[in-house]
């Protein structure tokens, strides 16, 4: 018992400031994975078929290839051409970019689970096709792609501990540190596994309230 406190006193310092970077970093993915996921999504509904095969290829390159290959060619391929960016921001990117194309594929399959009836009808009363998406399919498709969702947040979250290999100091990176000075693997990895737990529990029941209010909404 000594020693676990002996080990906790060191390591969970240094744990606790990997997860803000943890936090700060899958925080940051999840927003902007959001964003380019629901305009990649709207590209593959497109009817010009020039459009739906960028997203069809976008989606294939970052959902079959190894995560940990694209944060290696994100972080020396980026500078190669000549863009000068922090280890934290190429880890937003690239963990950004790879979600978006997971995000974009859950939300065009909950858009396309909706009766077809809905956005014939919104067409012949004269809205438009964002009036459409943001009035009519998406509070619709919201409570039906939250358990998916929901499932990729935590995975963000999980995949975040891959930047540790180009030096971004999150929570992985501190628990091999405090292992260096601790010497005792088990204690330490117990610890960041009950707050990377943490995290994933506090996400979900943020998206549950989410679900569950749209859900109601509905009703």
């Amino acid at each position: 018992m000594d020693n676990f406190s002996h080990v906790a006193g060191i390591t969970l310092p240094l744990l606790l400031k990997g997860m803000s970077v943890t936090l700060e970093v899958s925080v940051l993915a999840i927003l902007f994975s959001l964003l380019v996921g629901f305009w990649i999504s709207q590209l593959c509904l497109s009817s010009h078929s020039g459009l739906r095969a960028i997203a069809r290829v976008y989606i294939k390159v970052f959902r079959c290839t190894p995560f940990m290959v694209q944060v290696y060619l994100a972080y020396y391929g980026l500078p190669a051409l000549g863009l000068k960016i922090s280890a934290f921001w190429i880890g937003v990117i690239i963990m950004s970019a790879y979600n978006a194309a997971y995000i974009a594929v859950i939300i065009e399959s909950g858009i396309r689970s909706l009766p077809k009836g809905q956005t014939e009808s919104a067409v012949a009363i004269g809205m438009s096709r964002f009036q459409t998406m943001t009035r009519i399919l998406m509070p619709q498709t919201i409570s039906m792609i939250m358990p998916p969702l929901t499932g990729q947040f935590l995975q963000t979250v999980k995949d975040s501990s891959v930047l540790s290999i180009i030096t971004v100091a999150e929570m992985t990176m501190e628990t091999n540190e405090a292992i260096g000075i601790t010497f005792a693997p088990l204690i330490v990895y117990v610890l960041a596994g009950l707050l990377y737990w943490a995290i994933n529990i506090v996400i979900e029941v943020v998206t549950r309230r989410i679900e569950n209010r749209h859900r109601l909404a509905r009703l």
